[in-house]
């Protein structure tokens, strides 16, 4: 029906709308009722929309208000489908009520219509079969209209007595489309839930309102309009639709035919809620089965693009859309299509651009929250710089919903529908569902892309740091080991499942029984790391293995699994030898500095334990051919085999001699059968033996010093060892470099021995030498000094000859000090031990340089005991004693110095002279008791610096030592401590 119903309008409805179903070629042939003309013109029958006046709708209600007319009749469908017509002609009008027999025949149809509406569930069909009662039974047609989830009016069922009339009925529907509200007619009803009757529809009343643009109307008159209900289809406090009932005989409807309607549509609005409910939750299960094939299908989905065609294809299946594009959010707040259906690039443009928060406040809240978008205008609202880049994609609604992960939006899923719709709140929930699926399968697809590039990063790691994994399960009793694994054991770089055991038997033998003890050792104790280092044997040799793993423990504490990785280590283990040889060999050269020969075979056997198979040396004899000092194999017992026979000259093709001949390295990293021979030279009867060593590669460096070559080292290799590589030539090289300067060394200390002997004698042989004139001198001044006194003479005379006597015991003092130097190096300083008082000794020594104190203005503090004795040389203690108190006079000038002795609990005596100077460098310290050392300037302080040096070697040779403690500015504190007793020599060692 027309959305004012059958009420002629007062007003013109405006343009006539545009054709429909119900037009043909010439007219729209319909029956005649009422005097109503059956041929109508095409044209006239879509002239204008239906309107109903205010004063058809007044009088139709007064008419309602009267009651039914005279001669109505109520005809009602039986059980058998008969309808009987009682004609009330002649009685008085209704208002007792019906009668019994049409009573009867009211619930009989109401008892019908109920079966026949309870046996669906389908929407469509409940509608339909509500049609087929009520036509012819109550009325000659009717329509059933229905408000759709996005609150539309459809015409959804209807049905005429002539049935190739019923499309006309729909025709009225989509040429004058009906609204959800409005005063009248099914709007009316539809908005306020009340029933709707116009008993008689007045011709004249038409006519003008058709004449006035109500073209619907028209339409309706001819299809047989001259009595009407209608009621609301209403269950559930809400109304589903409206149920119009028409027929062709002007009063035919009545009061008691409203209540039937009103039963009958309660009846079937129950039956209809029923269906919407059964297909509510059959879309809800429908709904979550795709759910389910999603989440089983983005599940399988491994990146970002298998993930985006998963959910479009959904969305495009589910939604009805036309146009599903499902976007990725980067970083930088772009958006990247990762799959578009129907969507332009320009389409795309506002969400792909980067996005600017001052010219639109909808966006960023859209990346958030979703946007659900009925028309055209509110999507426009919402991105208003998109206005006319949305008009030209259609007037449609349009959803924009995000792909909200855990922890931030993923991206966007942008939907469009050709047409404007309202969105359901189920459908909201499942797209949404939907998006959220795809935002976590995205979350999954980027943390197994980034898991994917971490492994292949491991893997790659694994390959360059010669790395493998493998996994022991002890409950299946199988070991698995990675491609990586496998290549460093020589196998099929490929993964590989073996028995429990399988790593263990390549092991080296040597290795094997403590490697098995400890796994053995892990498979019992309670889980924790291990690590351990051993040897697994190749095609092409022996490999080093550093293996780290942990044990796992099942639910009973026992453990299950062991799990770790391995690395290839033979090149660190290489380089671990070569910088052990070079130490060793470094320290067995340092201890042998006075004759490196006898070491340079200890030096070969470390070659052959940390490098090589064997290594001979040989040193330059004086005639220029090469003499063999050395020879050493790994292999006990083979030593011998390897030495040159005495007075057999090798061949000019032995690397040595090439070595020798040009100077530089020669290396042989693949020998062959005649270089072999030449390595391996010897007698007949030991050829056989010697060449069964088969060395494989050989290296000879030579020994040079100061731009001469002193020998040769030969090293070489052989199966199943490995070969000799450019890292064996560095380490070579440094061995001979270190072999060379502790050659030369120990020429230069050889040399440096003999000049110091030389010096010493000298040195002795010149005291003495010096001694005799100077005691002569001595000798001279005391007589003349004699004289003098005795001939009462004195002036200036007197004091040049004091100040030549003082020079002279200085002179004499320096030869004393020399003589006692060269006494020490060579071993000769005398010492005879007696019962000595070292505090009268003290007092002795002050009282001597109390001249030397007086003219230093140094006040001088004595604190000794009254004895300290035990076992000392009396003159070489005296000797102490004046170098450290010169000095403190020397370097303490007018300040005082104290002297201070006693005995401590060790019973070791011990004497202090401090004075209060110009103190001692910190870094002078370690030196100041060196042989020719000083402390200060030469230009400031004079003497030789052997003070300090003779009075350590006395006291050490005493047993005793001297100590010094000094700041800069605050003095020095000079400590000696001697021992009572000990157990002595004649001469110092």
């Amino acid at each position: 029906m027309p959305e004012s119903s059958i009420e002629p309008s007062t007003e013109p409805s405006g343009e006539p709308p545009p054709p429909s179903a119900v037009q043909t070629n010439d007219a729209v042939s319909a029956p005649s009722h009422g005097g109503v003309d059956a041929s109508v013109s095409a044209a006239e029958a879509v002239a204008s929309a239906v309107a109903v006046t205010h004063e058809a709708s007044s009088s139709a209600r007064e008419a309602v208000s009267l009651g039914t007319r005279g001669g109505a009749a109520v005809n009602v469908m039986d059980p058998q489908g008969v309808v009987p017509a009682a004609s009330v002609e002649g009685v008085p009008p209704r208002t007792g009520g019906p009668s019994a027999s049409a009573e009867e025949g009211r619930f009989a149809f109401l008892a019908r219509a109920g079966e026949v509406l309870a046996s669906s569930l389908d929407e469509p069909t409940v509608l339909r079969q509500l049609a087929q009662l009520v036509v012819p039974g109550l009325a000659d047609w009717c329509a059933v209209d229905v408000v759709t989830p996005s609150h539309q009016v459809v015409r959804r069922a209807a049905a005429h007595r002539d049935p190739a009339l019923a499309p006309f009925v729909y025709a009225i529907a989509e040429r004058w489309p009906l609204r959800a509200e409005g005063p009248q007619g099914v709007a009316h009803v539809l908005g306020t839930g009340l029933p709707h009757l116009i008993p008689d529809l007045p011709e004249p009343q038409v006519q003008e309102a058709v004449a006035r643009g109500n073209a619907a109307l028209g339409e309706a008159w001819r299809l047989g309009c001259r009595s009407v209900m209608q009621v609301p289809l209403e269950a559930r406090g809400r109304v589903l639709g409206c149920l119009s009932l028409i027929s062709g005989t002007a009063g035919r409807f009545g009061e008691c035919d409203l209540e039937l309607a009103r039963e009958l549509a309660r009846r079937a609005a129950l039956s209809l809620d029923n269906a919407l409910l059964y297909g509510e939750a059959r879309q809800a299960q429908a709904r979550t089965a795709r759910l389910q094939a999603v989440t089983a299908a983005l599940s399988r989905a491994a990146s970002e693009d298998a993930v985006a065609q998963v959910l479009a294809r959904e969305v495009w299946e589910a939604s009805g859309a036309t146009r599903v594009a499902v976007l990725a959010l980067e970083e930088d707040g772009r958006m990247r299509p990762l799959r578009v259906l129907g969507y332009s690039e320009e389409a795309l443009a506002s969400f792909t651009r980067p996005p600017d928060r001052a010219a639109s406040k909808g966006s960023p809240e859209l990346r958030r929250e979703a946007g659900w978008f009925s028309t055209l205008e509110e999507f426009i609202a919402c991105y208003p710089r998109d206005a006319e880049l949305a008009r030209r994609q259609g007037l449609g609604a349009r959803a924009v919903v995000p792909l909200w992960g855990e922890t931030r939006v993923r991206g966007l899923l942008l939907l469009a529908w050709p047409e404007p719709r309202v969105f359901p709140a189920a459908e909201r929930a499942f797209l949404e569902a939907l998006a959220h699926q795809c935002a976590q399968a995205l979350e999954r697809a980027a943390l197994y892309e980034a898991l994917r590039e971490r492994t292949e990063r491991l893997r790659q790691a694994l390959v360059t740091g010669d790395m493998g994994t493998w996994r022991l399960d002890l409950v299946r009793g199988r070991e698995l080991r990675d491609a990586a694994l496998n290549h460093m054991l020589g196998l099929a770089a490929v993964d590989s499942v073996v028995p429990v055991g399988d790593t263990l038997e390549r092991l080296h033998p040597e290795d094997r029984p403590h490697v098995e003890a400890e796994f053995r050792r892990y498979q019992r104790e309670a889980p924790g790391f291990f690590e351990l280092e051993f040897r697994v044997l190749r095609r092409d040799g022996a490999r080093w293995m550093h293996s780290v793993g942990q044990s796992f423990a099942g639910p009973d504490g026992k453990v299950t699994e062991l799990t770790g990785a391995m690395a290839d280590v033979t090149r660190r283990k290489e380089a671990e030898e070569r910088l052990q040889l070079l130490l060793d060999a470094s320290r067995v050269l340092a201890l042998r500095l006075d004759d490196v020969e006898e070491a340079l075979p200890q030096v070969a056997r470390l070659v052959v334990d940390h490098v090589a198979t064997g290594c001979l040396v040989d040193l330059v004899a004086p005639d220029g051919t090469l003499r063999q000092v050395a020879a050493a194999h790994r292999m006990a017992g083979h030593d011998a085999l390897l030495r040159s026979p005495p007075g057999k000259p090798r061949r000019a093709s032995h690397p040595a001699l090439q070595c020798l001949r040009t100077g530089e390295v020669c290396f042989l990293s693949r020998l062959d059968l005649q270089l072999r021979d030449e390595i391996l030279a010897t007698d007949a009867p030991h050829r056989p033996p010697v060449q069964s060593l088969s060395p494989t590669s050989a290296l000879s460096v030579p020994l040079r010093a100061r731009g001469r070559t002193l020998g040769v080292i030969t090293l070489f290799t052989a199966d199943p060892q490995r070969t000799l590589v450019a890292a064996d030539v560095t380490m070579a090289e440094e061995l001979a470099l270190r072999v060379s300067v502790a050659m030369e060394n120990a020429r230069l200390y050889h040399d440096a021995q003999s000049a110091v002997r030389l010096r010493d004698e000298f040195l002795s042989v010149a005291s003495h030498e010096l001694k005799t004139p100077l005691t002569s001198l001595i000798l001279q001044h005391n007589l003349i000094a004699r004289a003098l006194e005795t001939a009462g003479t004195q002036g200036p005379v007197t004091g040049k000859l004091n100040t030549a006597q003082r020079q002279v015991l200085r002179l004499t003092a320096l030869v004393d000090n020399l003589l006692d130097v060269s006494r020490l190096s060579l071993g000769k300083l005398a010492l005879e031990r007696a019962e000595v008082d070292l505090a009268q000794l003290t007092r002795d020594a002050v009282e001597r340089l109390e001249d030397v104190f007086t003219q230093a203005r140094c006040p001088l503090k004595v604190e000794l005991p009254s004895t300290l004795t035990g076992q000392w040389d009396s003159l070489r203690l005296d000797q102490v004693l004046v170098n450290l108190l010169t000095n403190a006079a020397k370097y303490g000038a007018g300040h005082p110095v104290t002297v201070r002795a006693g005995v401590d609990a060790s019973d070791e005596v011990w004497l202090e002279v401090r004075d209060e100077g110009i103190g001692i460098e910190a870094d002078a310290l370690p030196r100041l008791f060196g042989r020719f050392e000083r402390a200060v300037s030469e230009r400031h302080y004079g003497g030789l610096g052997l003070g300090l040096y003779i009075s350590r070697q006395i006291v050490e040779a005493l047993g005793g030592r001297i100590d010094v403690d000094s700041q800069p500015g605050q003095g020095a504190t000079f400590t000696l401590r001697l021992p009572r007793n000990m157990a002595f020599s004649a001469a110092a060692p």
